[in-house]
């Protein structure tokens, strides 16, 4: 059963408010929890202890997944765990800022089937379906996260958010940051997916088509393994976000993760390659071409957005741990027609 649920006043994101207790970090935010402001609508219940204080300024959480919307809107997913996080926000509005309020936020309350998602590090807005976005959790070995094998087609409409569809991850994963969907020539979709691949230099990128009504896969394909300039080395992720902009060029970002809460971060985004849609196939570039470089902010997101006058825009989402997450738009003309 889905369930759609009203979406309720945005929530500036530079207010302190609220507090997240995540990865092993208390956050607490002011004296007012979001399960109590007075905006009404649906708010999730976060834990924390009575005594929890501090004067931390933002409320936005990771931006572990990010699909644009509209003109000024965006979906975004949250990495809370299950059981332990079960009271946390996975799935939120995120609106660009018009003043000094910053970005704005409206956490949704989507009613997962079974239980509550499961480290979602990924969203993609499927090309054809109103208002419908793929959502994957990011897949591990059962004895580390028991629940975190499955993609949800999530519905957004001006009344809020419903799962409308699921199914189990269809092959065998292992920490899975990066999703894409893109349109094939045949007007069918490709899915594509590729691993974060902890340590490596290289992460396979692989694709099927998919359909809807219900959710399927077919026969999965490789298009090669996109091998990443930068960062490398034993705290490189080389594939933490995947995105396929209007035109079908396919982007990654790449990271650098001490395994420290507090940093610092690096990373770097490319374009490695493009769909071939009359072949409904992926090809990848020989050499990536660098976007762009973000020193201290662990990019775990893309969203790709044609503005009105037909000029392309990437937009990043962070992942900082202690330092939260935002979003930022990296600069028109890096991402020009090759």
């Amino acid at each position: 059963m889905s369930r759609s649920v009203d979406i309720p006043p945005v929530i500036p994101a530079f207010r302190s408010w609220t507090c997240f207790a995540r990865k092993g970090a208390l956050l607490a935010v002011g004296m007012v929890s979001l399960g109590v402001c007075a905006h009404g609508g649906a708010r999730p219940v976060l834990d924390r202890p009575d005594d929890a204080r501090s004067d931390r300024a933002s409320l936005l959480p990771d931006v572990s997944g990010l699909a644009g919307i509209d003109g000024k809107r965006f979906l975004a997913v949250h990495d809370a765990k299950y059981p332990e996080e079960a009271g946390f926000p996975r799935v939120s509005v995120l609106e660009l800022p018009t003043g000094l309020d910053g970005i704005r936020w409206t956490p949704l309350d989507v009613a997962f089937p079974d239980q509550p998602a499961s480290d979602l590090e990924s969203v993609a807005r499927i090309p054809g379906a109103a208002d419908r976005f793929l959502v994957a959790e990011s897949t591990e070995d059962a004895s580390v996260k028991p629940f975190s094998n499955r993609i949800f087609v999530l519905e957004v409409t001006g009344a809020g958010a419903a799962v409308v569809d699921h199914a189990e991850w269809p092959v065998p994963t292992t920490n899975v940051e990066g999703i894409a969907v893109a349109e094939a020539g045949d007007g069918g979709l490709l899915f594509l997916f590729a691993e974060r691949a902890d340590g490596e230099r290289a992460s396979e990128i692989r694709f099927a088509e998919m359909s809807l009504d219900p959710i399927r896969f077919g026969q999965f394909r490789s298009a090669g393994y996109f091998a990443s300039p930068g960062p490398s080395g034993p705290a490189a992720r080389p594939v933490a976000a995947l995105e396929i902009d209007a035109r079908g060029f396919i982007y990654a970002a790449s990271t650098e993760d001490p395994d420290d809460d507090g940093g610092p971060f690096r990373s770097a985004v490319y374009r490695i390659g493009r769909i071939v849609r009359d072949a409904g196939a992926v090809e990848l570039d020989a050499v990536p071409a660098l976007i762009g470089t973000l020193d201290g902010l662990k990019v775990e997101s893309l969203a790709a957005r044609q503005r009105p006058d037909g000029t392309m825009e990437i937009w990043v989402g962070v992942d900082d741990e202690h330092y939260g997450g935002t979003m930022r738009a990296l600069p028109a003309r890096a991402i020009a027609s090759p």
